[in-house]
């Protein structure tokens, strides 16, 4: 193991994005927190969990988003009908949830598009109303999220969450549930936010929005704001340097 190579290998850095216990027991992953390498968190949340168990401070630095690749793209319309989505089949990301709100979103709602997205190839249980990108590079995911008027997210636990702010930043309005990750780039002022597991809520939530474009697009501008300041590339190049020492004296 890592914490257990000699000073002379170099210095330990322990980079922890979520509360992982999918294949590791809680207590076992708990006990890499003081293992006394310096470690790193990508969210506010984590840096708390990770605190109190190691009895020292992380250092944060916190996942950001490149305003470069992800902005409104102006020559692309934004569809009011139209709601973007990840598709992840691990169990934690929620997508059961999500698809069950976005089927009840349709029932309620037929001019529906979903601009769906993921790594695994297109699901046989999607219908014709939901559209899919495989592996979608950056310039693609900035044209699905420019486009939709919507992003929609039923994740249950995670680290972070980077394709929620990568949204923000392109103008959708966000709609997601309350999972812890979500707080480091969202609120409640600008984003409309449900109960984890509650696919009902969420789908009203996403209703809200296509039946109120312009609500959805007040939400979406204080939404990107809130992102853009929360998420800076500057932020986390500053954390780098100290995190490494980079810049300073010898």
């Amino acid at each position: 193991p890592v914490a257990q190579l000699s000073p002379e290998k170099g210095s330990k850095h322990y980079l922890i994005q979520g509360f992982e216990l999918w294949n590791t027991p809680e207590v076992e992953v708990r006990s890499t927190y003081r293992m006394g390498m310096s470690n790193i968190v990508v969210s506010d949340w984590l840096a708390e969990l990770v605190r109190n168990e190691a009895s020292a401070d992380p250092s944060l630095i916190k996942d950001w988003v490149d305003e470069g690749t992800f902005y409104p793209e102006h020559d692309v319309t934004r569809h009011k009908n139209e709601v973007a989505v990840l598709y992840h089949v691990d169990k934690h990301k929620g997508f059961c949830d999500l698809f069950e709100a976005l089927k009840t979103v349709k029932a309620k709602y037929p001019e529906l598009v979903v601009n769906a997205f993921g790594t695994p190839p297109r699901p046989n249980l999607f219908p014709d109303w939901i559209r899919y990108t495989q592996a979608a590079t950056p310039e693609q995911l900035r044209e699905i999220y420019s486009r939709s008027l919507v992003f929609a997210c039923a994740t249950i636990n995670e680290g972070f969450g980077l394709t929620l702010p990568e949204s923000m930043f392109c103008g959708c309005a966000l709609v997601s549930t309350k999972f812890q990750g979500v707080w480091e780039y969202a609120s409640e002022d600008c984003a409309l936010l449900s109960n984890v597991g509650d696919s009902e809520e969420l789908a009203g939530n996403i209703l809200r929005l296509l039946n109120d474009p312009d609500f959805a697009g007040e939400l979406a501008n204080k939404g990107r704001q809130h992102a853009m300041s929360e998420c800076s590339r500057e932020k986390a190049e500053e954390a780098i340097k100290k995190e490494f020492g980079v810049g300073a004296r010898e």
